[in-house]
């Protein structure tokens, strides 16, 4: 006669079978609170594969620990395993976190002004155009010239021009508000772009800058302008926007320098 199952062993055979599924759970619930774009932000994995990828880390953190008898840390685990296991690594360098943030800033910024460089222009203003235009938002692009700064620099060395560069980058900074994006594109050029601004806001903002620039200097220092809204019904790039603004600002330089002149986008342009 074949003996009944202890009811208490099958519940626990049970129980182990829950725990199991449980556990295996509780691995994909905590992996994915693992920041694993910031331990790897240049790995190009979709949130699901990004998912899947922190379960199989916290699962090798785990390992790790037991066979070490101390918890390795996630960034040691993900490592391990992105370097030994899924090989998504190859020859990966270890660097600080305010290193690596450094680095990132100082590939964005013009070193002599501290604004942005044309890089981070360019994919800005893309970035900025598609924005206005899918909130039906107005933006201004203003184009603004250093006067007379090869003169300066024959006259009195690069030293001197280097210190109206600085001059004008920071009256164009206390100029503007937090949302606005100054870019020294280059030379004696710099690009500001202002979102959520109409052309007769942006001409205020010109009007700011050339105030700010003037205030408390002892020695003159002037700038020309070119400005250009955003038209409502045209689609144009950034090289379109760019060109009527420079149209502008070579029209303000030949008055005489030191004014701004706005021009409006023509779909013939």
């Amino acid at each position: 006669m074949r003996s009944a199952g202890n009811p208490v062993d099958e519940r626990r055979s049970g129980t182990e079978r829950r725990s199991g599924s449980d556990r295996r759970e509780m691995i994909v619930e905590e992996a994915a609170t693992l920041p694993l774009h910031s331990v790897f932000p240049h790995a190009r994995l979709s949130d699901s594969e990004a998912t899947e990828r922190a379960a199989a880390i916290e699962a090798h953190r785990r390992e790790l620990g037991n066979r070490l008898g101390r918890n390795v840390g996630a960034v040691v685990a993900a490592v391990d395993y992105m370097l030994n296991i899924s090989r998504d690594l190859v020859s990966p360098t270890i660097v600080e976190h305010e290193a690596l943030e450094q680095l990132e800033h100082r590939s964005v910024t013009d070193p002599l002004t501290g604004l942005f460089n044309r890089y981070h222009f360019d994919a800005t203003m893309t970035r900025e155009i598609a924005r206005c235009r899918r909130y039906g938002v107005p933006l201004s692009l203003l184009l603004v010239d250093v006067d007379r700064l090869k003169l300066m620099n024959d006259r009195w060395g690069h030293h001197a021009g280097d210190q109206a560069l600085g001059r004008v980058a920071v009256a164009i900074q206390k100029s503007l508000r937090g949302t606005d994006i100054a870019a020294r594109l280059g030379g004696d050029e710099f690009a500001i772009i202002l979102p959520d601004t109409d052309a007769v806001a942006g001409l205020i903002v010109a009007t700011r800058i050339r105030r700010n620039l003037v205030e408390n200097a002892s020695t003159m220092v002037t700038v020309s302008g070119g400005l250009v809204e955003l038209p409502r019904d045209v689609d144009v790039s950034t090289a379109q926007l760019m060109l009527v603004a420079d149209h502008a600002l070579y029209a303000a330089k030949n008055s005489g320098g030191n004014c701004v002149v706005q021009r409006e986008y023509q779909s013939d342009e």
